[in-house]
């Protein structure tokens, strides 16, 4: 039996490389990384773990639910730039919450359409003032969608 797989690299179209970098850079906190020349506007990020994001300024369609997800070492500093950027998307998969294993999770548009969702460390210590904020849910919890719901429960996707 082989190890475990690893994700190396997951891959993200946007239509403006610039205002793309600026976010993932300065809103979600990610460092640039070297990114070789692919004949066309390109830049990588580094995550933990030799794992990386590629992304790439080609046009494509942006689905409304699939997403990636990434654990931030800090989950509440991500929470406040995304605020102040407009990208929190509850839309999807509801509100800002913390899950019953106690990880806190949300979920981020970027600029191009993109969702990502993030993640706290398991362990991570989550100020209770979060939870008075009208994105977060106040209690512990998963999203649900009601059985039969059309669309998943999205009237709009």
């Amino acid at each position: 039996m082989s190890p475990d797989p690893n994700i190396q690299h997951v891959n993200v179209n946007v239509d403006d490389l610039p205002t793309a970098v600026a976010f993932y850079r300065d809103v979600l906190g990610l460092a640039l990384d070297a990114t070789p020349d692919q004949g066309f506007e390109s830049q990588f990020f580094r995550l933990r773990g030799g794992q990386q994001i590629h992304m790439n300024a080609i046009p494509d369609l942006r689905p409304f639910r699939a997403h990636f997800c990434m654990e931030v070492p800090d989950f509440e500093g991500v929470f406040r730039r995304a605020k102040a950027a407009g990208a929190i998307d509850t839309r999807p998969w509801g509100r800002v919450r913390k899950l019953p294993s106690g990880k806190m999770q949300m979920f981020v548009r970027d600029p191009h359409g993109n969702l990502i969702e993030i993640s706290s460390e398991p362990l991570a210590r989550i100020d209770d003032r979060l939870f008075e904020d009208a994105l977060v849910e106040p209690k512990p919890g998963v999203y649900r969608i009601p059985r039969g719901a059309p669309d998943g429960g999205h009237e709009n996707a």
